[in-house]
């Protein structure tokens, strides 16, 4: 339906609609698993620290050091305005107090590592780069994850620990709306990811040639921010990214995603990656919120977005937000209208879940919001959007966003002519919104 219908059906119908339309979904997940084309996915891979913020009263103690105290600031600071995204503190030694004062679990981290897990849990095809093979990265994967060893793709459940790789931990710190924590109310559940250290991505030679002979029959590639990547080197790493990323598109890779991030203090890093990858990435995405910074302050709408694709030589860009999706596109429009709801629907049930699941269900709780005004058509782009299930208080926020990246990924690896403009995938729930 278009914009206008969509302002003139009543709440119940308009919950009751996109509910329906997203259980229909819930049936094609299998299919599309079985039919994706494999993804290469790099080049972040991490473990995580888990800590509810709620029971990191450690933090906000009197006796708690100096860092701790900085930390509990920005912590803080971040509640009160609602936002999440990542924060670097210089805090070597934090890792051995923080883990000694806070209870927490461990998970995986990273958005190459998060969305392979993501399609490994479905029983879609991922290589994932990854040179830290230490026993604590690999507990925190899945073993179907695929892996370069000796020339070939081996699950990961198969490649035996190298305990001499292991990178520092990443600490997320988790807060729920309505939770009261030093003081304040929480209004919107979110996580902070806080670096103590700055990491360089995922440098994995056997992923770079095993990808450069498999890119000819993968369906997407999926880079990461490289958001942690010191300014010293910088420009090597993008040299090697991008140097990759040709070859991929030389080879006939037709998607090459980045995937953008928080990038706090380093505001420079967006526009360096893109430049690294001009007419080489064919796709960019990030959340609302980041589009705000990276994006200088355009409002979000269609002109504005298609704007900011053409700029960067991108045929896609696409913006996830708490309780919608957007993209524009140059291609197929049902082929999207599908990658964003998939994207909604498997990020609804991780929610749901507090974990990757394999979607069952849409939760009772869920809200459909009305979809903003996103303005004007773009001239030679397409306007796609949908409603998320969105859940006021998520079991966690962690990985949301990875892993609707996960289901666009999905979607958008299917090969060419693979049957998603015809009944293979019934009742495609949603119309462009501007034509």
């Amino acid at each position: 339906m278009d914009a206008s219908e969509l302002d003139s059906v009543g709440p119940r119908d308009h919950d009751r609609d996109w509910r329906r339309r997203y259980a229909s979904l819930l049936a094609s997940v299998p299919a599309l698993a079985a039919s994706a084309r494999p993804v290469l996915a790099g080049y972040s891979a991490f473990v995580d620290a888990y800590v509810r913020l709620d029971d990191a009263a450690a933090l906000f103690s009197p006796d708690a050091p100096e860092p701790a105290v900085r930390l509990a600031g920005e912590l803080v600071a971040r509640l009160r305005s609602g936002t999440g995204g990542e924060y670097l503190i210089d805090w070597p030694s934090g890792d051995a107090w923080l883990a000694a004062n806070l209870a927490h679990s461990t998970g995986a981290g990273g958005t190459s590592a998060q969305l392979a897990k993501a399609l490994a849990l479905l029983g879609a095809p991922v290589l994932l780069a990854l040179a830290d093979r230490s026993p604590a990265q690999i507990d925190v994967l899945s073993g179907d994850i695929l892996v370069a060893e000796r020339g070939g793709p081996r699950r990961l459940a198969e490649v035996a620990p190298d305990p001499g790789h292991a990178k520092a931990r990443h600490w997320i710190f988790e807060s729920t709306a309505g939770a009261e924590i030093a003081g304040e109310t929480v209004q919107r559940s979110t996580r902070v990811i806080v670096r103590l250290v700055d990491d360089a991505p995922e440098n994995d030679p056997d992923f770079a040639v095993l990808s450069a002979m498999m890119a000819a029959d993968c369906g997407a590639a999926a880079l990461s921010s490289l958001v942690s990547t010191p300014d010293a080197i910088l420009p090597t790493v993008l040299a090697r990214v991008a140097g990759l990323a040709r070859s991929w598109r030389s080879a006939g890779l037709g998607l090459v995603h980045i995937e953008l991030a928080d990038y706090g203090p380093r505001p420079h890093l967006p526009m360096r990656i893109l430049e690294a990858l001009s007419g080489i990435a064919t796709s960019v995405g990030m959340s609302l919120s980041e589009w705000k910074v990276i994006g200088g302050g355009q409002p979000v709408e269609s002109v504005a977005l298609a704007g900011f694709a053409r700029r960067h030589g991108l045929s896609r860009l696409c913006i996830h937000a708490d309780d919608f999706a957007l993209a524009v596109t140059a291609g197929d429009p049902k082929r999207e209208e599908l990658a964003l709801l998939t994207g909604c629907l498997l990020a609804g049930a991780r929610a749901a879940a507090g974990q990757p699941v394999l979607p069952a269900a849409v939760a009772d709780e869920a809200v459909f919001s009305r979809l903003p005004d996103f303005g004007a058509a773009a001239e030679d782009f397409h306007t796609i959007a949908c409603p998320a299930p969105w859940l006021r208080r998520p079991a966690s926020t962690i990985g949301l966003g990875d892993t609707f990246l996960a289901g666009t990924m999905l979607v958008l690896s299917q090969p060419l002519g693979s049957g998603l403009n015809d009944d293979s995938f019934p009742d495609h729930p949603i119309k462009e919104l501007s034509t």
